[in-house]
């Protein structure tokens, strides 16, 4: 681990490479956090009687990532303390910074997300909830009762509303859902949590010209991917190890050509996401920036 400490330490953030590069991405960012375990010297002189869940979290950072849509580049990646306001505003911040064009934001529920997004980047931009998030949300809200037929059925209208593929579709899944009748406390408690965020839910579907992803697979997808690193290193020992490490990794990622895209992304296979995003790599190792 020493080799790759030292190699991860000097590796280029990403704020020198937009300001080396000046990558032209898109406008679409799909963006969460990641726990990261990193070992806090802190947690051996806490008390004996110290909630379990307090030390837990001094053992965890978080990994804030966004993908611009488009190109599948990582524009701004860095780690902090926690999915909290203000480490969310200053990421954002930071991500206008280096000049990414944010029009859409794609998240899972998180609150945070979209308000520091738009405490940084303006009110009108637009925000698309997750709805595969929404929907496991809507099923642990049921817990027991998910076995219910009626209740089983009413999530599925409510699914369809959300992931039809048009809005004039949606609009007929919709009259259907208006015209179910909610017969128990439960049932009416998921059609509310349904119209309280029914807005950011559908905003692929009133923008499709955008083509607004309805879910935040893409950033999902790269934390799978960065999780079959992790797995041998298993915890950091330092913070400093970490943001070196996931430096390192974000920067590969970025340079690394695309080889298994399918569907409508087969385009892509043969070129790195900052290739994507108009940066001429060639004879670029970017670990020897």
């Amino acid at each position: 681990m020493t080799a790759v400490h030292g190699v991860s330490a000097d590796a280029k953030d990403s704020i020198w490479i937009a300001n080396r590069f000046s990558p032209r991405w898109q406008n679409i960012l799909v963006f969460d956090g990641k726990y990261i375990r990193v070992y806090d010297e802190l947690s051996k002189h806490l008390k004996e009687d110290t909630d379990e869940q307090e030390i837990n979290l001094r053992n965890k950072k978080v990994w804030l990532c966004g993908i611009d849509y488009e190109t599948g580049d990582l524009p701004h990646y860095d780690l902090a303390d926690a999915e909290s306001r203000i480490d969310l505003i200053m990421y954002f911040q930071t991500l206008k910074e280096i000049g990414y064009p944010l029009r859409v934001l794609v998240s899972d529920g998180n609150s945070e997300i979209p308000y520091a997004a738009k405490k940084v980047f303006g009110q009108n931009i637009l925000h698309q909830l997750c709805t595969r998030h929404f929907i496991e949300g809507l099923k642990r809200h049921a817990g027991e009762a998910n076995d219910n037929l009626r209740i089983s059925n009413l999530i599925t209208l409510i699914q369809r509303v959300i992931e039809a593929p048009d809005l004039d579709k949606s609009v007929e899944y919709l009259e259907e859902l208006k015209r179910t009748k909610i017969r128990t406390p439960l049932e009416q408690n998921l059609i509310n949590i349904f119209k309280a965020h029914s807005k950011e839910l559908t905003t692929h579907l009133f923008h499709p010209e955008l083509a607004i992803p309805h879910t935040s697979n893409d950033i999902e997808n790269l934390f799978r991917q960065l999780n079959l690193r992790l797995k041998s290193i298993g915890r950091f020992h330092h913070y400093r190890y970490a943001r070196a490490y996931l430096k390192a990794w974000a920067l590969l990622r970025r340079f690394t050509k695309f080889t298994d895209c399918r569907n409508g992304r087969k385009w892509r296979n043969g070129q790195a996401p900052i290739e994507i995003a108009g940066v001429n790599i060639k004879g670029i190792d970017c670990l020897k920036l």
